[in-house]
């Protein structure tokens, strides 16, 4: 078959914490010291932030659309320290994708959005006078965090934390 050529590997590149584009979305929810050894990883165009596992933060995940993005961010993740047990795993939420998961296996469903909360390590952003529907003004962090999407807490990738 001529003319067909196998997918070439995406371009996973690692990046300062900082140029992630969720990075303000986790600076205001996820401890100092596990954010200054984040790092921000690029696939395709976007990089968005992987926050290593340590203190209350039990475990994190990174979404990727294919299995060859997966592996990829996988293989950059794995060695790094504070993203132990580095593996693929196939989501159904916000749509179907692989993600990469590490840590500790989140649990199959969540109780509530404090459980969830929890397991990533992260708190609520403290609230911001003038901010919130009331308003019709919103926490730029929050609603344009590549990070945060509505479905059911019922599902182990619930909304946002990573």
């Amino acid at each position: 078959m001529s003319g067909l050529t196998p997918p070439a590997e995406p371009d996973v590149v690692v990046m300062p914490a900082a140029e992630a584009y969720d990075f303000d979305y986790f600076r205001a929810r996820v401890d100092a010291g596990l954010l200054s050894r984040s790092i921000a990883v690029r696939v395709l165009r976007m990089p968005l932030l992987a926050v290593p596992v340590g203190g209350t933060r039990r475990g994190g995940w990174f979404g990727a659309d294919g299995l060859t993005a997966a592996l990829a961010v996988r293989d950059v993740l794995a060695p790094l320290n504070g993203f132990s047990g580095a593996r693929i795993t196939w989501r159904c939420t916000p749509r179907s994708s692989y993600a990469v998961e590490w840590g500790d296996r989140p649990p199959a469903t969540w109780l509530d959005d404090n459980e969830r909360l929890a397991f990533y390590g992260l708190r609520r952003p403290a609230h911001r006078p003038g901010l919130g529907p009331e308003s019709g003004l919103h926490d730029r962090a929050r609603s344009s965090s590549p990070a945060d999407f509505s479905c059911s807490s019922a599902a182990p990738y619930g909304r946002g934390p990573r």
